[in-house]
């Protein structure tokens, strides 16, 4: 190396040269969401196979023929294909189409007994009185047919019973069908095309006096079409089975996975300065985190209907299912050793860069302040900082220094790792796209691959915990031999516990890679050839219609997650009703259901479900009231009914985001629609093969929008492909199908009309859930309390696991070494689920929190910024848990045992002041009361508190004091390693609870006491124990 080169790369604080900047080019300037998918084969077949569908669908209303025996909703097929693409695997699709086949023939069951009551009901006298009038006006006439119908739509034929049966019957089928969108919100495509058929029905029904129970025929063969047209594409034209689908998005999981762990190399290298928030780095590892945590989500949504599906391959449903635990259990250790950039960006650990660059004294004021402003700092706690401050500097031992040791020490744990990772990848890569072939080699030499990388990955373990580890202690040798000798009382071991922290995870990420592969391993063994698998089951399918969460999905409530799913057991069994003892006999349990009934009509789902019902008949009555019925079915009105029950939402702020959505889509779907339409059929009535061509290349845009677009803009493009159809279908419909009551226009008569009924809707269902409006933002305070709330019960399970006499992490399996055989431990399956629940609380969270935006500031601003740091922190302190708990599983049961007296976070006074402080917080948030400046405010402080008074009147040569002191020789034993990981992830819990207290009092406000924390300060000064 020249000298040149090497003062370059000496100009980084840790030797590392800056990446030259790079050009961006056309794909870095289009959004992430275009760019992938317009680069990506896999996404062009999706694309290409909806699109050519949904013209497809449109094509086939173009001939006279067609047109005539589709009828006057022929545009219903390629309305699906907007609503509903073919763009999911065969067993998917067929599922979700389904779900909407069921809903329409529930909706028309419903319908049909409505109509059969409805004739029973009616008022025969009048009947025949009616038909008698109608018969001699029309005498004569050369088409009394087309009269006689006339006479229908203008409501001639009318009757009082038979309306209100129909009406009867449309609040109960609604009701039901509100009560499945509110509940069970993965049937809402049943839930909504179920009410489309009862609301065209019930509203056209009465209008007829003798059964017609085909009114829904138009529609019904329209989506007949379309579900032959698409499941034609979706079998036929690039086929993908969910298993397929599965093992694909399973080694793109494994992809980011090695991606991140890759990126521990740059952390490592970097200075403490581009590790804070909002610097590039940190930007990237919270975006890898965050895409692992999404794909893993996108598993688990799919897992469960593994086995419903005939596949051919290597490998069973039951086989792609087993890797989701080691997969779940592997992102959990990695988004722990992830967090280690967080410990790099902390304050404490800034402070240590003072000096260390051309700009010190900068950075020096920035880091002093942001120490002095840690959360309810004391004056003995400032005494403490600084002085270990000092010796870390005096003895150079501060993180900075120590991070080379760290990269140095687990180099060839990472590499091992990473290369395990990429053949494990390439393994399930031929796996899943090559299951056709007769062959099986390049798989077998994949296995072979993955057997000596795993040799080399068990033997760099091996090494690290013989000998690569002791270089962590290189730094701290002087130290411990200084202190051995008496020459030294306390050693700075803040940055070594650090070091630890990384490299425990790192061991728990790599026995997470071990145990992956070796299910890998043991699975590509067992199944040498492929084979045509059948479907195990359907119970898995009703299980996929109970769970309310796992995809994206936000059930309609005030509290979709209630604070038993995530307190668990704990809340179900402790909680007591405080008005009223159990039932006792028959009368008190009658009336406890009673209760429970009323109490449930409170409930934002009762709500919900009323007021969808109100407004449906709100809007039905004009349809079925004499003077406004032939204008309303003129006009299309059934439209403004449908619109008004889609555009509902539980909270003002998704109502107003809704409505911007909405009406922003039709309203570029109506211009859109035009330009077609006058495209392809200039002044006329509509050119087949014009026409056809244009929407062929109209359909491009919409299509490749529908399927690839973000969820959040779903609503919005759904609206504009809808509006699109609807002007284009319309138009051609109206010029070219004979024998309709009335014409309602093409073009843009078409277009204005559909914008005018959207608005009706709109204003319809704007006034309903309007007033009185329910706020969206109380909902995100009231849920942050529950999700609070279940961090403290996650606290406290990891504590009593720590505090157990026996062994509280089982053995799940045996890792095999060259040493001999080492028994893993794994979490328990009720820790997990806990932590994946509140993970997915937390982050539908963040979705309403901005969706809470939308409600604007009439009475004041929101604070936005301190409910997004809510988010922040408790995210912090899931990951600190999550850090805990690894340490814990890890952790030798002698070491945990022997150390437990001597264990200041394990202070049962310090645990109780750590649930109190939860508690405290989750109840200002749920109840909106003030909390009081008198109450503690870092736990810190009060750790140090217990800890003082706990070691008063120990003598050097107690029982106690020699704990200690083996506890301290132990340090650099393997164990302690997992010991110091558990401590620190507490601590950092402890510094995260700080100040969330913080930003809750910010929120709720605090009651001041004046003088406290002047007498506080000087208290600490006269009483510290340093």
């Amino acid at each position: 190396m020249s000298g040149s080169e090497k003062d370059v790369k000496d100009a980084s604080p840790n030797g590392h040269t800056p990446p030259p900047p790079q050009r961006r080019s056309i794909w870095d300037k289009l959004p992430p969401w275009v760019s992938t998918n317009l680069r990506s084969k896999k996404s062009w077949k999706v694309f290409l196979r909806c699109w050519v569908a949904s013209w497809v669908s449109f094509v086939i209303m173009l001939p006279d023929k067609s047109l005539q025996q589709l009828g006057n909703t022929a545009f219903f097929a390629v309305l699906l294909s907007i609503m509903l693409p073919p763009n999911m695997p065969v067993q998917i699709f067929i599922i979700a189409i389904g779900t909407l086949v069921l809903g329409l023939a529930l909706g028309w069951a419903i319908s049909c007994a409505a109509m059969a009551a409805a004739l029973a009901a009616r008022n025969q006298t009048l009947l025949k009185h009616t038909l008698q009038k109608e018969a001699q006006s029309s005498a004569g006439l050369a088409n009394p047919d087309a009269l006689f119908q006339a006479a229908i739509f203008r409501g001639d034929f009318l009757d009082t019973n038979s309306t209100v049966i129909f009406g009867v019957f449309l609040g109960v089928g609604t009701f039901f069908l509100a009560l499945i969108r509110a509940y069970v919100p993965k049937l809402t495509l049943m839930s909504v095309f179920g009410t489309i058929a009862i609301d065209i029905f019930c509203s056209y029904g009465p209008l007829f006096p003798f059964s017609e129970y085909t009114l829904l025929n138009s529609l019904l063969t329209s989506v007949g079409c379309y579900v032959g047209i698409a499941l034609i594409f979706v079998i036929f034209v690039f086929p993908e089975t969910l298993s397929h689908s599965y093992l694909d998005s399973s080694a793109g999981l494994l992809q980011k996975f090695k991606g991140l762990l890759a990126l521990q190399d740059e952390v490592l290298r970097a200075d403490t300065r581009d590790v804070l928030p909002g610097t590039p780095l940190a930007g990237k590892v919270n975006g890898a985190r965050i895409g692992m945590i999404m794909q893993l989500q996108q598993l688990m949504a799919q897992k469960q209907m593994l086995n419903l599906e005939f596949s051919w391959g290597r490998w069973s449903a039951g086989d792609v299912q087993g890797m989701l635990g080691p997969m779940q259990t592997l992102m959990a250790r990695l988004v722990a050793l992830a967090n280690f950039i967080k410990l790099m960006a902390h304050p404490m650990s800034l402070t240590y860069t003072a000096g260390d660059s051309e700009d010190s004294e900068s950075v020096a004021d920035s880091s002093s302040t942001a120490s002095s402003t840690v959360v309810g700092d004391t004056y003995l706690l400032r005494q403490f900082r600084e002085r270990n401050f000092a010796a870390e500097t005096q003895h150079h031992v501060r993180l900075v220094d120590v991070l080379p040791n760290i990269r140095e020490a687990t180099a060839e744990l990472r590499a091992a790792g990473i290369a395990v990772l990429d053949t494990l990848q390439r393994l399930i890569v031929s796996v899943n796209t090559k299951r056709w072939k007769r062959g099986h080699a390049e798989q077998d030499a994949l296995v072979v691959e993955l057997d000596k990388a795993l040799s080399t990955l068990r033997s760099a373990m091996d090494n690290f915990q013989t000998d690569q580890r002791m270089i962590l202690l290189e730094p701290f040798r002087p130290l411990f031999e200084a202190a051995d000798g008496g020459e030294m009382k306390s050693v700075p071991l803040r940055s070594l516990h650090i070091a630890f922290v990384f490299t425990s995870n790192l061991v728990s990420t790599t026995n997470g890679i071990i145990a992956l592969a070796e299910y890998v391993v043991a699975t590509a063994a067992k199944r040498p050839k492929a084979r045509l698998w059948m479907p195990a089951g359907l119970s898995a399918f009703g299980k996929v219609l109970k769970t309310r969460r796992g995809s994206g999905e936000d059930a309609v409530g005030e509290d979709a997650a209630p604070q038993e799913e995530l307190s668990g057991k704990d809340n179900k069994t402790y909680k007591r009703d405080p008005d009223s003892r159990p039932p006792e006999n028959a009368l008190q349990r009658v009336a406890n259901v009673f209760h429970k009934l009323y109490k449930w009509t409170k409930t934002p789902e009762a709500l919900f479900t009323f007021r969808y019902v109100f407004i449906t008949i709100a809007l039905w009555l004009p349809q079925v009231v004499k003077t406004s019925a032939h204008f309303v079915y003129s006009e299309r009105g059934v439209w403004a009914l449908i619109m008004a029950q889609t555009t509902m939402n539980i909270y003002a702020s998704d109502q107003i985001f809704n409505y911007v959505m909405r009406l922003g889509g039709t309203f570029v779907g109506a211009v859109v629609g035009m330009v077609c339409w006058y495209i392809g059929s200039g002044h006329g009535h509509g050119n087949p093969y014009g026409l056809g061509a244009s929407t062929a290349v109209f359909l491009f845009p919409i299509i490749f929008l529908r399927i690839f677009a973000p969820p959040q803009n779903l609503v919005a493009i759904m609206m504009l492909g809808a509006t699109f159809v609807l002007v284009v279908g319309f138009s051609w419909i109206d010029g070219n199908l004979g024998g309709l009551v009335q014409n309602i226009g093409i073009g843009w008569s078409v277009a204005w009309k559909r914008w005018v009924l959207v608005m009706v809707g709109a204003a319809a269902s704007f006034i309903v859930m309007m007033v009185p409006p329910k706020s969206g933002r109380k909902a995100v305070r009231l849920r942050n309390a529950t999700t609070i709330s279940g961090l403290s019960y996650l606290y406290s399970h990891l504590t009593s696991l720590w505090l157990a006499a026996g062994e509280p992490f089982e053995a799940s399996h045996h890792l095999h070494t060259e040493k001999g055989v080492t028994a893993q431990r794994h979490w328990p399956a009720e820790l997990r689920e806990m932590m994946i629940a509140i993970a997915q609380q937390l982050q539908d969270l963040r979705v309403r929190t901005v969706m809470s935006k939308w409600e604007g500031n009439i009475r004041g601003r929101w604070a936005v910024e301190d409910y997004n740091r809510l988010l922040d922190i408790q995210t912090d302190i899931l990951s600190s848990l999550v850090l805990m708990a690894g340490g814990l599983s890890n952790m030798d049961s002698a070491l945990r045992k022997t150390a437990l007296p001597h264990t200041l976070v394990l202070n049962p006074h310090f645990i109780s002041d750590v649930i109190s402080m939860f508690f405290m917080v989750s109840q200002s948030l749920r109840t909106g009361e003030p909390l009081h400046e008198a109450q503690y405010k870092n736990l810190a402080d009060r750790l140090h508190y217990h800890s003082s008074n706990s070691v008063l009147g120990v003598t050097e040569g107690s029982q106690h004091a020699q704990g200690r002191k083996a506890l301290r020789q132990s340090i650099t034993s393997y164990e302690y390693m997992f010991y110091a990981t558990a401590v620190v992830a507490v601590l950092q819990m402890s510094h995260s609870l700080n100040e969330l207290r913080t930003v809750v009092a910010n929120l709720c406000g605090e009651v001041s006491l004046e003088g406290f924390e002047r007498w506080r300060e000087e208290y600490d000064r006269v009483h510290a124990v340093v």
